[in-house]
């Protein structure tokens, strides 16, 4: 995420009475150069009795009345003032849409309500939020519905075990788009690692004679105060849960990378399970 114009893609809930994604969207528009992009879709069987003498009459007056209150829930944004276009589909597989007008937006983030799943539907099934971490480009804000912003921390998510040049530029990517997060919101920046026996000196770009790696150091590495800097041993979810129950973070940043294969397909990564455990918004980078 930049700073400066920033183009918002919100995903709005057709199911749901309050729009939470739209909320953090105005919200984040308020406090930066931003426009929003609402994206709309929706799909209905015509049932037999419906009063429309063809499909595509009732395709269309389907459409029609999806916009008219589309344009109702973004009130707040003509009220408030704030730059905004809408857009309406149809289209019964609506991740596979929302991708596609992703894609041709040139979006600089997304915005999509989240909510818990129970642990087998995450790890049998491809839910909607699996399916935009694999598959869009730019960031995602999953928004969980009773986070309201009201602390004041901000907490990132790095993986300092990993020595592959894939995770290392992740983790740059990581910081960077948490810092420009905490400067847009106002919030103090603290960064998390879950190691299993130690972080090596020599994966990192500090100047060390060896051995593991202190917070001291990575609080210099990473411009922040040793007091934000959060090291602790344990299996990476359980303890970045543990971290985020303790610091109560309003957002955390989570690196995703693409996954092929039966491990792809069965088993999210940290970012995806993390959005079960924890009750801040999630924003996701890849």
């Amino acid at each position: 995420m930049k700073q400066g114009k920033t183009r918002l893609f919100v995903i709005v809930d057709p199911t749901a009475s309050h729009q939470v994604a739209l909320v953090k969207a105005l919200l984040l528009a308020k406090l930066a150069d931003c426009q929003i992009h609402a994206f709309l879709c929706v799909y209905r069987e015509q049932q037999e009795d419906d009063k429309y003498p063809s499909p595509e009459d009732f395709k269309n007056h389907t459409l029609t009345d999806a916009e008219q209150w589309l344009d109702e829930q973004l009130e707040p944004c003509r009220t408030a003032g704030v730059p905004f276009n809408k857009q309406v589909v149809w289209s019964s597989k609506w991740h596979d849409a929302a991708l596609r007008a992703i894609a041709k937006s040139e979006c600089d983030l997304v915005i999509k309500s989240s909510y818990h799943h129970s642990k087998s539907k995450r790890f049998y099934s491809s839910t909607s939020d699996f399916t935009l971490m694999r598959h869009c480009a730019c960031p995602i804000l999953f928004t969980h519905p009773t986070q309201e912003w009201e602390s004041n921390e901000l907490l990132a998510c790095v993986d300092l075990e990993s020595t592959d040049v894939g995770h290392a530029r992740l983790n740059d990517v990581i910081i960077r788009d948490a810092r420009a997060m905490s400067n847009i919101v106002g919030m103090d920046l603290h960064i998390a690692a879950a190691h299993q026996g130690g972080i090596d000196a020599d994966n990192l770009p500090i100047e060390s004679q060896g051995g593991e790696v202190s917070a001291e150091q990575l609080a210099e590495l990473y411009d922040v105060d040793a007091s934000r800097i959060h090291l602790r041993q344990g299996e990476t979810v359980a303890t970045l849960s543990a971290i985020c129950d303790e610091l109560d973070p309003c957002i955390v940043i989570m690196g995703t990378l693409a996954r092929t294969g039966i491990s792809g397909q069965l088993i999210g990564n940290t970012a995806e399970k993390l959005l079960d455990r924890v009750e801040a918004d999630v924003l996701t980078v890849n």
